[in-house]
This record gives structure tokens, sequence and C-alpha cells, in this order.
């Protein structure tokens, strides 16, 4: 009888349950194309935008903790000959909150301030427990895009 219990309960838990290490991923790819990546995108009126994405650095921390920190570059010009690029220097953005695991999900609930008014974090899928995959969306220009972050636990990165 203890036996038969003991083995319901070991069929009930799934084999591809796992516990998400604990550390910092580095995003090593968007989509299947290694970082840094530019993204370039032309408006209607001619208008060009020009999104370098340089480093992604997500912190998972004990008590269901994240840190989010993602480093760009963004530039404008125009198509006209005698437009001039206006660049920007390299900007950071950083987001803050918890996290929870739910079978190979992992959901983000950031914390609610004035700079992170408006992001919206979606969920992303555990690969393993030291990758991750992470969709995100954003506008450049008129274009809206969702691309998705391949993540590897990297605790050497500072």
């Amino acid at each position: 009888m203890r036996f038969a219990l003991i083995a319901a309960l070991a069929l009930a838990v799934p084999s591809e349950a796992w516990t998400q290490a604990v550390g910092s991923y580095l995003a090593l790819k968007i989509d299947d194309a290694p970082l840094p990546l530019a993204d370039r995108v032309s408006d209607t009126d001619g208008t060009i935008y020009l999104v370098e994405f340089e480093r992604m650095v997500l912190s998972l921390r004990a008590g269901n903790k994240f840190r989010a920190a993602v480093r760009f570059k963004r530039s404008l010009t125009t198509a006209d000959a005698r437009g001039r690029v206006r660049s920007a220097p390299i900007q950071s953005m950083t987001v803050t909150g918890r996290y929870e695991v739910t079978g190979q999900e992992i959901r983000f609930i950031t914390d609610s301030t004035s700079e992170t008014k408006g992001v919206r974090m979606l969920n992303g899928t555990l690969e393993g427990p030291q990758r991750l995959s992470l969709p995100f969306d954003y506008r450049n220009g008129a274009v809206e895009r969702r691309r998705v972050l391949r993540l590897q636990l990297t605790n050497d990165i500072l």
C-alpha cells in the first residue's frame, strides 16, 4: 500500500520539472543573431531609425526577486541626402521586480516606478536550469517588433 502511494506521488511530479538557478543570465542572442545587434527601420516619411542592442543581463535573486538591465543605442536620420545622423550615447534601462516559475514558464512582475511606466515584461520559457528564452516587444519608429532573447547563466559577468 505504501509503495503504491509513493509511486503515485512520484508519477504526479513531472520529470521535466527543475529549479531555475539563481544568478546572472547574459543574453547571448536575439532570435538567432548574436549580440550586439542593430535593427534599422524606415518610416513612411523617410525617417530612418537604428536601434543597436549592446547587452542585456537578467539577475535572478533569492526570494524570487529579479533585476534586468539593458544597454542600447538609438540613432535617427532621414533619407534626404542632406540629413545628418543624430546619434544618442549608449543608454541603459533597469527593471526590477519579482518572478514566479510555473512548470517551464517564468513570469515577471515589475515594480511600479516612474522609470518603468509602460514597461511590460513578457513571460519567458525555461530551457534548462541555466538557460531561458525571454520575448520582448519594442517600437522602432512606427514599426513594432517582437524578438526573443536567449540567455545563459554566466556568473562571471562582472
